[in-house]
């Protein structure tokens, strides 16, 4: 690797040189990125993205932008829209089944323990009331 690298300065430095002998300032910005790179690492790169997706997160007109744009781009690609929906419809109709079957099941278990009791107590009125009311026997 390092004779890759080695060769690619030498080319870089051989190509990007103007006749004034500087480097163009795209050369210059690639050169310091590997350099801050090599001297900083991965984590200083992940630390200065997340600070600087905090910052822009807190914003909610840019965040609200970039939304909107993003949606605009995504929407675009029919195909892909159709994708996501048939997905969105697939996930849909499956929880609304999960929730159908659910639903049975609840009413299922309710009326098990909930039938019982009512048998006791309608066992329980027929012994304590007399087979007729009184305006019954007297008509």
């Amino acid at each position: 690797m390092t004779t890759q690298h080695e060769s690619r300065e030498q080319k870089d430095t051989e190509s990007s040189k103007r006749p004034s002998g500087k480097m163009t300032v795209e050369e210059a910005g690639r050169r310091g990125g590997e350099r801050t790179a090599e001297t900083r690492g991965h984590e200083f790169y992940q630390s200065i993205g997340r600070k600087g997706g905090e910052v822009v997160s807190k914003d909610k007109q840019h965040m609200s932008a970039i939304g909107r744009k993003g949606g605009e781009a995504v929407s675009r690609d029919r195909a892909h829209m159709a994708l996501i929906g048939q997905k969105g419809g697939e996930a849909r109709s499956r929880h609304f089944k999960q929730q159908q079957i659910d639903k049975k099941k609840a009413q299922n278990a309710q009326p098990v323990a909930g039938s019982e009791i009512k048998k006791e107590e309608q066992t329980a009125s027929a012994f304590s009331k007399p087979a007729g009311s009184e305006q019954e026997k007297a008509g």
